[in-house]
């Protein structure tokens, strides 16, 4: 149904707005703490958050992982 295009789009401006969103959410950190700690912080997140998802994933294929070789 969607091209390709548009879901590349839709993801590029997906990642401006949440861009946005975490400048404007940790607006404070950029004066208290400086740019390269609130950076640390935001990249600090992103990770616990991937590192969490490829856990979910991980668990989903353990039964995958489990068959025998064909």
């Amino acid at each position: 149904m969607w091209s390709y295009g548009f879901k590349l789009a839709a993801a590029g401006i997906a990642v401006l707005l949440g861009g946005v969103a975490v400048v404007l959410l940790f607006d404070s950190i950029w004066y208290q703490v400086g740019l390269g700690a609130a950076i640390v912080v935001v990249v600090g997140g992103l990770l616990l958050i991937a590192w969490f998802v490829d856990r979910k994933d991980r668990d989903q294929r353990a039964a995958i992982d489990e068959l025998p070789r064909v």
